[in-house]
């Protein structure tokens, strides 16, 4: 009994000095917020290039609303549609930008060595922020790049990699990943163009991983729908042109289901059904661009859109789950506590991603 009291006392101990360290570190951040909200203020404006669509956008207006002095200039794009516009912009020494956030991409791992974009974890200043129990896995695994300095995800969520429209395939015709080889679903796959950075890019980069390159070249030969519009993906599925649909945008169906069109198409297998499902951060992966012409302003938008208040207006608009573990149950598909899923954002498995593409360039032309 003594031994246990004794434990008791030490364990409270360490508990008191625990909590004394945190308020150490946390100590302050008021004065450096005023002071980032001041010069924010005085700049006027954040610039940001995000995902496109109307639900980012409807995100971004929450800010506004939040900082009605602070103009957002917001223009959404793919990544295949902004890596290339961003490095002309830098070639010109033109920069334009503040924040960006979107899917991950080998982008990535070429910005953060060329030193496009800045570490942005120094700019973390609300405690809600940095708090290592919010993030799902905890703080420190919301990093995707090695030296987790650069890249930050506040998504975590088991996304489905491919969508059946089922008043068209049962679930009997069709129930896993493997089955999409199966010469029946020839001219009935639509795949969001995989030879480019962005979401089919990423699904078939998941199953290189999981079945090898024989089941992705087997897949594309599957005469394919090609398109690089996320919508026009989600439209071919919910009308039954593609019944089956590899990549298709959540937000997109989301919206549409809303309206009450699609509610039939669902995800292809379970999140225990091999290759259906992997850890995805979606569109919710967070870079601070280099040479910011804001960069008040951007780091006042970069602490709110990960705060409690800004993740709720994520996880409302888009209808994706939010790594905040409180925000969890609010939308999209969170995964589950111990769960085993296939993380394709992680950086060292990005190299899968541009075998993808050599592979689906080989397959498709």
């Amino acid at each position: 009994m003594i031994r246990v009291r004794g434990s008791g006392w030490l364990l409270a101990l360490l508990m008191l000095q625990l909590s004394c360290f945190v308020e150490l570190l946390n100590a302050g951040w008021e004065e450096d917020w005023s002071k980032i909200l001041s010069a924010a203020r005085k700049e006027g404006k954040v610039a940001i290039a995000g995902a496109p669509g109307k639900p980012y956008r409807d995100v971004v207006a929450a800010f506004e609303t939040k900082y009605p002095n602070i103009t957002l200039e917001y223009q959404g794009f793919t990544p295949a549609e902004f890596v290339p516009r961003f490095y002309k912009e830098r070639q010109a020494n033109k920069f334009l930008w503040d924040v960006y956030f979107n899917g991950p991409t080998t982008f990535d791992v070429e910005a953060k060595k060329a030193g496009d974009i800045s570490p942005i974890r120094p700019v973390f200043i609300l405690p809600e922020v940095k708090d290592e129990k919010a993030w799902y896995g905890g703080f420190q695994s919301a990093f995707l790049d090695k030296e987790r300095q650069f890249i930050f995800s506040f998504q975590a969520e088991i996304g489905a990699q491919a969508y059946v429209n089922r008043e068209i395939v049962t679930e009997k015709e069709l129930n896993t990943v493997e089955a999409l080889t199966d010469p029946k679903w020839k001219g009935k796959i639509a795949v969001y163009d995989p030879r480019i950075d962005g979401a089919g890019n990423g699904r078939i980069a998941v199953w290189l991983g999981v079945f090898g390159e024989e089941f992705v070249k087997s897949l594309l030969k599957q005469d394919v729908g090609l398109t690089r519009d996320r919508r026009q993906l989600v439209e071919w599925v919910v009308r039954g042109k593609y019944p089956i649909g590899v990549a298709v945008s959540p937000p997109v169906l989301y919206q549409l289901q809303h309206q009450g069109v699609g509610s039939n198409v669902k995800p292809l297998g379970s999140s225990r059904t091999r290759g259906a499902y992997r850890l995805s951060s979606t569109n919710g992966v967070l870079r601070l661009i280099n040479k910011s012409p804001n960069p008040n302003a951007a780091i006042l938008f970069i602490n709110w859109l990960l705060s409690k208040e800004g993740q709720t207006a994520w996880v409302k608009s888009t209808g994706e789950a939010s790594r905040r573990l409180e925000l969890q149950k609010l939308g999209g598909e969170p995964p589950e506590a111990g769960g085993n899923y296939f993380d394709i954002d992680q950086e060292d498995k990005l190299w899968l991603r541009e075998r993808a593409k050599e592979v689906s360039k080989e397959v498709l032309g």
